[in-house]
């Protein structure tokens, strides 16, 4: 009887072992797995940053203190990346041109950055000197107030 059972079990792990070799030498994929191979994941957003920006904080016609900001931009593609490194120094004069031109404080005198509005001034900006959906977002990155 033990003779049986021992045979019994090898049987059933060789038969189990044969099968598994098959299914892998076969390439045979579940209904799950060749699912999840067609799905393809979303490519890399493509960065391009932007460092040493001043914004004034002026009160009374007079420059209080300054703040300075690093933002990064999130561009369309690695193309619209590479044109934007070549043009850095229209933007930066772009950006600087935008700070300097209205305040980058809250409408509502509290002296905070509204870093919305920031946000959708720069888009705006870059988009004028890269092209229209060049740029898809600007992600401030750092604000530092400097003594004025």
């Amino acid at each position: 009887m033990k003779k049986l059972v021992i045979f019994g079990a090898l049987g059933l792990l060789l038969a189990g072992g044969g099968g598994a070799a098959f299914m892998m030498m076969s390439g045979g994929e579940s209904p799950a797995q060749a699912e999840t191979a067609a799905i393809t994941p979303p490519s890399e957003p493509i960065y391009l940053r932007m460092e040493g920006l001043t914004a004034p904080i002026i009160r009374a016609n007079r420059i209080r203190h300054y703040i300075f900001l690093n933002v990064t931009m999130e561009m369309a593609s690695s193309t619209a990346r590479d044109e934007a490194m070549t043009l850095k120094p229209r933007l930066h004069d772009a950006f600087l041109r935008e700070f300097y031109g209205r305040s980058v404080t809250d409408k509502d005198g509290s002296g905070r950055i509204d870093f919305e509005s920031v946000k959708n001034r720069l888009i705006k900006q870059a988009n004028e000197v890269l092209g229209e959906g060049q740029v898809i977002d600007v992600l401030v990155t750092r604000a530092m107030r400097g003594a004025g």
